[in-house]
């Protein structure tokens, strides 16, 4: 091992198996190692996922930094590894054939990587910290035996949303329900059936997370989905690594936007179960909104990347500035248990000849007679341009966008905020109801929330929101009581994505001045010496990382 080799500190950090986690934690290695000059990370991901990060990581070091020489040296340190299971690995029946087996095959293959780096000679030297994905199956004992180092959690989610689910005693949230099951539950079927279960809970218990509304349990699975196949696996391995393995935790928010979370966060986890919390904040560039794509990344988009790319150019010399709608339920989610909300939406916006985006990364699933159709039509029509990958950020930041029409997965609201774009939510569950209310309730709203979405359950299983009645928003346009009737969805689309986010309109406008200010407080949140980079500091100076001037 060279001296060079020798002054490195060594970090693995699994990624995980789903892009939506993966993507920014290779955001925040390029953070790590920006600051750390001797830092190198192994960086591990399933192969599907090495492929891809491979393809965006020259992209994403040069919106962190303009110096070529930094961003040369920092992408050689960061080491990006595709994990296989191994040849004999037979995945558990009961997850086999559903969508979590990403989840067992990748941990099983991180497992495994960690055998052989600390039983096989490496270049690299031994890792001073483990960092693994919320949806890792591990046993920290077996980590631990081959290398005793701090094992942090990442967790790519906001800090409301932490609170809710692995939260303390007194926050109405899962967390204690989840503990408790996790310290007297040893059936390992048992523990997940039980988990799969108070993850669906459908009490109207009252949540407070700190700076959202109180919140009914039963609206974390707002829209009625049922649990995924193999949802208590993904419980029982996140909560017992979150609350009792891992020895502190990473999470992609900060206390500029969340300050009263990250209050009982910190109060939770670092003083009373005395595993620290750090803040990675967003994970997405702070550049400029008006620069769209770099003539070479324009060049690398695929056919129908660049289709709607052309679509929105014509958009706007056709219809306007902020006259276009992007939708897309990110790649996990859309309105499975009520697939006919597609059609009145895709209706509604041929009938008031409002142009849109659509991804139609969870489209397919939701295939009804006469959807693909109506998309046609609107396809004929100029209206509507869809693409199974949609270049998002190029799209938030067009001229020609109005909103943005999201789930609110915290990734999505995230570039929002970056793109400083109005968004209006159609939220499903997990974090999304929770982002939602975030940003859109309260005296000084950021976008819109759609109620009738939640579908016919809503009028029994009505948000905490209109305990009194009809509201008004802080902006004053009133919201009526939901009941997820077609007529009610009808209406609402009508007022909110043809009137209210109208191009021009007023309420859009006073939205987009919340969204600018908002993005400019996430800008200032970046500024030398700023929380992140504290956290950042107190994180790996323990280590024996250098850390740049």
């Amino acid at each position: 091992m060279s001296d060079k080799t020798n002054s490195l500190v060594h970090i693995v950090f699994f990624g995980g198996a789903v892009w939506g986690h993966a993507r920014p934690a290779l955001q925040y290695s390029i953070r790590l190692c920006l600051q750390s000059p001797n830092l190198v990370i192994s960086l591990l991901y399933p192969e599907n996922l090495f492929t891809r990060a491979t393809t965006v990581i020259d992209l994403m070091v040069a919106e962190e930094t303009s110096d070529a020489e930094l961003a040369k040296d920092v992408k050689a340190r960061i080491n990006l590894v595709g994990l296989t299971p191994p040849a004999d690995f037979e995945c558990p029946a009961e997850i086999a054939t559903g969508p979590v087996r990403p989840c067992k095959e990748s941990s099983v293959a991180f497992v495994a990587y960690w055998e052989k780096i600390h039983n096989e000679p490496q270049e690299l030297p031994r890792p001073s910290m483990l960092i693994v994905d919320l949806f890792t199956d591990y046993e920290r004992e077996h980590i631990k035996s081959l290398n005793d180092v701090p094992i942090f959690f990442w967790c790519s989610c906001n800090l409301n949303y932490f609170v809710y689910h692995f939260g303390p005693e007194g926050s109405g949230g899962l967390g204690p329900h989840f503990l408790k099951t996790l310290e007297t539950i040893s059936d390992i079927k048992e523990l997940e059936r039980t988990q799969e279960e108070l993850w669906a809970s459908t009490s109207d218990e009252l949540a407070r997370t700190g700076d959202v509304r109180p919140t009914h349990q039963y609206e974390h699975i707002c829209s009625g989905i049922q649990p995924l196949p193999g949802m208590g696996f993904l419980m029982r391995i996140a909560n017992s690594s979150a609350l009792q393995k891992v020895d502190g935790h990473i999470i992609c928010s900060g206390s500029w936007l969340e300050p009263e979370a990250y209050k009982i966060v910190r109060s939770y986890f670092d003083d009373t179960l005395k595993k620290p919390t750090y803040t990675a904040n967003l994970c997405i560039s702070a550049g400029a909104t008006d620069v769209v794509y770099s003539p070479e990344r324009a060049a690398a988009l695929s056919p129908p990347e660049k289709e709607i790319l052309t679509f929105l150019d014509d958009a706007l010399d056709k219809h306007g500035a902020e006259s276009v709608l992007y939708l897309s339920w990110g790649t996990n989610f859309s309105p499975f248990a009520e697939p006919w909300q597609a059609d009145v939406f895709i209706e509604v916006m041929l009938e008031n000849k409002r142009p849109f985006v659509m991804s139609q990364a969870t489209v397919m699933a939701i295939m009804n007679p006469g959807l693909e159709e109506r998309l046609e039509k609107a396809r004929q029509a100029g209206l509507c341009a869809t693409a199974a990958w949609v270049p998002q950020e190029a799209v938030l930041k067009h001229k020609a966008l109005g909103a943005f029409v999201t789930h609110g997965g915290w990734n999505s609201a995230c570039e929002g905020i970056g793109a400083a774009t109005p968004m209006i939510f159609w939220p499903f569950a997990i974090d999304q109801p929770f982002i939602a209310s975030f940003l859109s309730e309260g005296s000084d709203p950021k976008g819109w929330q759609l109620y009738e979405t939640r579908g016919p359950t809503v009028a029994r299983l009505t948000p905490y929101f209109f305990k009194d009645g009809p509201r008004k928003s802080g902006f004053g346009e009133v919201i009526p009581v939901p009941t997820g009737t077609p007529e009610a969805l009808r209406a609402e689309f009508e007022r909110v994505l043809i009137r209210e986010a109208a191009a021009g309109s007023p309420e859009l406008k006073k939205r987009k001045e919340q969204m600018i200010a908002l993005r400019q407080r996430f800008i200032d949140s970046t500024r030398p010496d700023n929380e992140s980079q504290r956290a950042i500091k107190d994180l790996l100076t323990p280590l024996g990382c250098t850390m740049r001037a």
